[in-house]
């Protein structure tokens, strides 16, 4: 196991060309070897990394992207613009009225607190503990019909009570995946087996056709644009958003999450030791490709930021990632102690 740590120098914080050969130091014996690297590093109030790096120096460089984004952004002052739309969310669903020949197939129905779906089974992808990790407040839901279909409901329309549009922004992540393709129906839309999945101010939006039919599929998009327009707030763009690197990043890979029990649930290739997220942290991921010509995230590396509440938090959460990483070196690896040091680990000697 290669283990590697490097003083930061407080004097050089504000130029990224300090920063450049401090990292310089730290990977010179191991700037072009090959591996499976992961480098964790932490300022002001964010610890932020790189999983699955394939050299040092790649990752190094995604690192330093890293740290400039955030530093900048720290500068600005936080936006705090107050939501247009905060209705509970069986107002938004749509009486058919409005509709072209789709209307309600039954009483609306809502779920509010720990009782969501405790009625009914629902699939792994659906369960109630991925909306708990993302703050879930209230769902309301209806069928859908249309005459030139039958009698039979063929759409399910769920609105989803968030609480924040960076919550709204999380459970939507969740559901996408690399370079999938979206439609516009006044926010960006996922449409894919048989689901079609949006976010908008505090809002998630769930609508699922029970069957596969080119007319359903085009009341599953009416439904949205409907529901879209009445929510006055734009689509959630979490401002923690601008810190990620853009260079190679690829298209639908970014997450949002606020447990690791999310992160988890998102890469099942994590390294054995993450840093721990308290109930108040909140973390962003991205994919970036090594080989722009791959055709998989075989050849990714993840760079992940996570928020906490403070610098203290942040400092703590990162002694204490250190000391699980600590656990794993054995007593004949000389390691170079340093209290606020960036951690390089090459996965690949772990195993």
């Amino acid at each position: 196991m290669k283990y590697i740590t490097t003083d930061v120098f407080e004097k050089f914080h504000r130029c990224c060309f300090s920063l450049c050969c401090l990292f310089s130091l730290m990977l010179t014996s191991c700037g072009t070897e090959q591996g499976d690297w992961t480098a964790i590093q932490h300022e002001g109030r964010y610890i932020y990394g790189v999983w699955h790096g394939p050299t040092a120096k790649k990752t190094e460089m995604l690192m330093l992207e890293v740290v400039k984004n955030i530093k900048d952004a720290s500068a600005q002052a936080e936006p705090e613009d107050a939501l247009k739309t905060t209705v509970a969310p069986e107002h938004l669903l749509p009486d058919g009225a409005e509709l072209l020949g789709w209307v309600q197939s039954r009483a609306a129905s809502t779920y509010q607190g720990k009782k969501l779906y405790r009625d009914r089974a629902v699939s792994p992808a659906a369960s109630p503990d991925l909306y708990y990790a993302y703050g879930f407040q209230r769902q309301a839901e209806v069928e859908y019909q249309a005459p030139q279909f039958g009698s039979k409901p063929l759409i399910l329309l769920e609105i989803f009570d968030m609480g924040t549009p960076e919550n709204a922004f999380g459970i939507y992540s969740f559901y996408t995946y690399p370079r999938m393709k979206f439609e516009w129906v006044g926010a960006k839309a996922m449409l894919s087996g048989g689901y079609l999945r949006f976010a908008k101010g505090k809002y998630f939006i769930q609508i699922e056709g029970y069957e596969f039919a080119t007319g359903i599929r085009e009341g599953m998009i009416e439904l949205a644009k409907t529901v879209a327009t009445e929510i006055q707030d734009p689509p959630p763009e979490p401002r923690m958003l601008t810190h990620l690197p853009n260079n190679n990043k690829i298209y639908g890979s970014t997450k949002l999450f606020r447990s690791n029990w999310a992160l988890r649930q998102i890469y099942s290739t994590l390294p054995p030791h993450v840093p721990q997220l308290t109930d108040a942290a909140v973390g962003i991921s991205a994919h970036y490709q090594n080989n722009p010509e791959a055709k998989d995230l075989t050849d990714a590396q993840i760079v992940f930021i996570i928020r906490l509440p403070d610098t203290d938090t942040a400092k703590s959460t990162y002694a204490s990632y250190r000391n699980s990483v600590d656990t794993l070196m054995s007593e004949s690896v000389d390691i170079e102690k340093s209290m606020d040091g960036t951690i390089l680990i090459n996965e690949i000697a772990t195993e």
